[in-house]
This record gives structure tokens, sequence and C-alpha cells, in this order.
């Protein structure tokens, strides 16, 4: 085997290890570890849709805007109730949010969708899974309840996105001032999450 092979097939080892060693460390990490991921995840997110919404009142859709504004809200609950949970576990909620990269009001959704529907579909779910298998009953209602919204999220955002120039318009959305549920149901009466009544909900035009 010739120097240049060698050289590249230990590239190629070490670089494999190194994912297993990522992989391995990701798989073994801690509800403690999971929370602060989640804590900060929300953080950033909150940012995003502020700066979304600012760029699609910029464009003229006021009900795109209405609705990055109430996701914001949403993330901001979901940020204070990890917060709380992460207190009972003798954590720390800290995060570091730098400027988000803001494209057209139609890109930003396309982001938001893709991003919406990850948390849902793999993140929230893997970060459940292993607080209920360490009992961590706050922790648990706390991820769930950001699991539950996420997934609303990522269908008002999709909608928005089919519909755009229907968003033009203003609208209402409803966000949850406990769990953070959102949706643009007006005839909702309580939360399907945590049950609490409809006027309790944070209406965002």
């Amino acid at each position: 085997m010739n120097r240049t092979r060698t050289i590249a097939v230990l590239t190629l080892v070490a670089v494999l290890t190194a994912a297993a060693a990522y992989a391995a460390g990701k798989q073994h990490a801690t509800t403690l570890d999971n929370l602060r991921d989640a804590f900060s995840v929300e953080a950033v997110a909150k940012a995003r849709y502020e700066a979304y919404a600012a760029k699609a009142a910029e464009e003229g859709y006021s009900g795109i805007a209405a609705l990055f504004r109430a996701v914001a809200m949403s993330e901001g609950v979901h940020g204070a109730n990890h917060a709380e949970a992460l207190k009972t576990l003798g954590g720390v909620a800290a995060a570091e949010v730098k400027p988000p990269l803001v494209k057209s009001t139609m890109d930003n959704l396309k982001v938001a969708v893709r991003t919406e529907r990850n948390e849902s579909g793999k993140i929230y779910p893997a970060y459940v899974k292993q607080a209920i298998a360490e009992s961590n009953p706050q922790v648990v209602m706390s991820l769930k309840g950001a699991m539950a919204s996420e997934g609303g999220h990522a269908r008002l955002f999709s909608k928005a996105l089919k519909k755009m120039e229907d968003w033009k318009n203003s609208v209402v959305i409803l966000v949850c001032r406990t769990c953070g549920y959102t949706t643009d149901d007006l005839e909702l009466k309580f939360c399907p999450f945590c049950t609490h009544p409809r006027k309790e909900f944070a209406e965002v035009k």
C-alpha cells in the first residue's frame, strides 16, 4: 500500500471513529442534556420567527406576519416551561442567540416547515422517550407540550405556504399561554393539550 493510499485509509478511519463517538455520545445523552438543547432551540426559534415576522410585514403579508409572531410567542412559552423543568434537575437555562438569516417570506416559510417537522417528528419524540425512561414527569410534560405545538406550527406554516396571497389579509392566531399550543381555530373552547380554557389564550393579530 503506497503512502497516499495509507493516509487516505487512516483519514477515513479517523472520520468514521469520530462519527461513531459522536453518535454514541448522543445516544447516551441525559434528559438534562436534552432539556438544555431544547431550551436553546426554542430561544433561537423565537428570535428567528420574530425576524421572519418583520420580513413578512415588510412584504405585505399581514397574516403570515401574525402567524410568525404567534409561533414566536409559542416558542417563548416552551422556553419558559423548559427553564422551569431544568430547575428541577439542577440545570440552568442558557442559549446563544445569533441574528437569524432572513430571506424572502416564501423561503422563510419553507425553512419553518422543515424545522418544525423535524422538531415534532424526530427531536422531541426522542427527548420525550428519554425523559420517560428517566421518570421525569415535569420534564415529560414540558417536552410533550412543545412537541404537540411544533406539529401544529408545521401545519400552519404549510397552510400559509400553499396560499400565500390569502395570507395578505389580517388573521387571528391563538396561543395557549400555558403550553404554547397554537391554532387558527377561533371556535376552540379548551386547549387540546393542557385543557386550559379559551379565555387563557393570547390572540395574536
